[in-house]
């Protein structure tokens, strides 16, 4: 079973009014995804980023809904992501039964209320949250606060803590020079306990793990962090 990620796709041939506040929902959330109308597009999304959720806006009666549905169908046996369907309020008993047949898991009206859709949403990714990963993105340095990772390139890269919170307190404000008194004040807390040369060690030691290019020094000052 494939391990899903925070994740989502929507895929909307006729968006309605709702999809841009999913949109904004999902952006909230830290939720990584994608919108499109292409089939191809979406089954080459949901083969290479594993989402918990696929969102349909679209017509009931839309061919290319229904052809992604059913590949998604197949899909679902070794990725249980869910399916959920925005239909019109006109749609019927026998239409809904049909989608149920092809994979669908549940179905908003897109004339509810943005915020209770919104809501339903984030229950069915709360169904999923001990399970998901993370979308660390594919390119540059990725910094997870929370959990104490670092990530070059979409890879995990081990530093020790003091090499971290030294790093973080960098990358806290890109661009701005942290003087060798700030960094010892914010990492070490007492310069008196630690040699002059402990910032030059564990600079050069994060800069043999994530590349040379990101901690510039500036001479005379201290080092600053460009990403």
């Amino acid at each position: 079973m494939k391990t899903l990620r925070n994740s989502a796709l929507i895929f909307a041939t006729k968006p309605s009014a709702i999809t841009p506040q999913i949109e904004e929902f999902l952006k909230d959330r830290k939720a990584y995804f994608e919108t499109t109308n292409n089939v191809q597009k979406a089954l080459d999304f949901i083969t290479t980023d594993s989402p918990c959720l696929v969102i349909f806006d679209t017509p009931t009666d839309d061919p290319k809904a229904l052809d992604l549905c059913k590949k998604l169908k197949k899909l679902k046996e070794e990725s249980r992501f869910n399916i959920y369907f925005l239909i019109d309020n006109n749609s019927n008993l026998e239409e809904q039964l049909d989608w149920f047949k092809n994979g669908v898991d549940e179905f908003g009206t897109r004339d509810t209320n943005s915020i209770l859709i919104c809501q339903r949403i984030r229950n069915i990714l709360a169904k999923y949250e001990d399970n998901l990963i993370d979308v660390i993105p594919q390119k540059g340095i990725v910094i997870d606060s929370d959990r104490y990772l670092v990530y070059k390139n979409g890879k995990e890269i081990f530093l020790p803590r003091k090499e971290f919170e030294l790093l973080q307190l960098l990358n806290s404000r890109p661009t701005k020079v942290f003087t060798r008194d700030e960094i010892f004040r914010h990492v070490w807390g007492n310069r008196s306990i630690v040699g002059d040369r402990t910032i030059d060690v564990h600079v050069r030691k994060i800069r043999e793990k994530i590349g040379s290019n990101h901690i510039v020094t500036v001479k005379g000052v201290g080092y600053k962090f460009i990403g």
